[in-house]
C-alpha cells in the first residue's frame, strides 16, 4: 500500500488541459504572432522560468512570456468560470484513497488562486491535506521540488508516494524526485521516454483506483 498520493491538476484530475491549449490560439493572436504547436507542447505542465524558456525557444524576443501566458489564462480561467469537468474515475479515485486512508496532495503548476477555485468548483477541495502550487516553488516541472514540498507535507517519503500525472514534464518531475509515478495520458501520447519513466501508464483514474485495489502499485 502506497503512504500517500499526489495528484496533478489539470489535465488529471480535470479536463482543462485540452482549454489551456486552445486559448494559445486567441493568446497569440492578442500578441500579433502565429500559434506554434511546438510551442503549445513543449509548456504543457510547467510554469515560470521553465514556461518563458520554452515560449522564447520558438518567439526569441518578438514576445514577452509572461504577458503571453497572461493573455492565456485570462481566456481558460473566464471559460472554467462556472464549470470545472472531471476527468472519468476521479470521484471513484478520491473515494478509494479517502475510505483507506491515504493522505493526498495537490501538485499543479497552476497558481494557487486558480487551483483552490478549480477544486471548489468541482467540489473535491476536502479530499487534500496540502496543495502545492506554482507560485510556491521556485523550481517548476520537469524540476520536482513541487511534488517534494507535497511530500514533506504530507510527512512521506518519496518512494512510498503515489505521482499522478498526465504530462510529459510532470512524469519527469515525478520520476526525478523518485516517487512512484503514472502517467495518465490527456492530450500528450505516450512515447518512448515516458515509458521509461513511468512506473505504470493508465488509461483512466479508474484503472489507477483498480491497481491500486489489486495492491499492484
Amino acid at each position: 500500500m502506497i503512504d500517500a498520493a499526489i495528484f496533478d491538476m489539470d489535465g488529471l484530475m480535470f479536463d482543462t488541459q485540452r482549454l489551456y491549449d486552445q486559448m494559445w490560439e486567441p493568446a497569440c493572436a492578442e500578441q500579433g504572432v502565429p500559434c506554434i504547436r511546438g510551442m503549445v507542447e513543449d509548456t504543457r505542465g510547467t510554469n515560470g522560468e521553465n514556461m518563458w524558456a520554452a515560449i522564447r525557444k520558438y518567439y526569441g524576443d518578438t514576445v514577452d512570456p509572461a504577458e503571453l501566458w497572461a493573455a492565456n489564462k485570462r481566456h481558460t480561467f473566464a471559460a472554467l468560470e462556472k464549470h470545472v469537468p472531471k476527468r472519468p474515475g476521479l470521484d471513484e479515485l478520491l473515494t478509494w484513497l479517502d475510505e483507506h486512508n491515504v493522505p493526498m496532495a495537490v501538485a499543479s503548476s497552476t497558481e494557487r488562486e486558480h487551483v483552490l477555485r478549480n477544486l471548489e468548483v468541482a467540489g473535491v477541495r476536502r479530499y487534500f491535506k496540502a496543495v502545492i502550487c506554482g507560485d510556491m516553488v521556485k523550481l517548476s516541472k520537469p524540476d520536482p521540488e513541487t511534488f517534494l514540498v507535497a511530500a514533506r507535507e504530507l510527512g512521506v517519503e518519496p518512494t512510498r508516494s503515489l505521482v499522478l500525472e498526465d504530462a510529459y514534464n510532470g512524469v519527469r518531475a515525478g520520476h526525478a524526485g523518485g516517487f512512484i509515478t503514472v502517467m495518465v495520458p490527456d492530450v500528450a501520447p505516450v512515447n518512448d521516454e515516458i515509458r521509461e519513466k513511468a512506473d505504470a501508464i493508465c488509461d483512466s483514474l479508474l484503472d489507477v483506483r483498480n491497481l491500486l485495489e489489486a495492491d499492484k502499485l
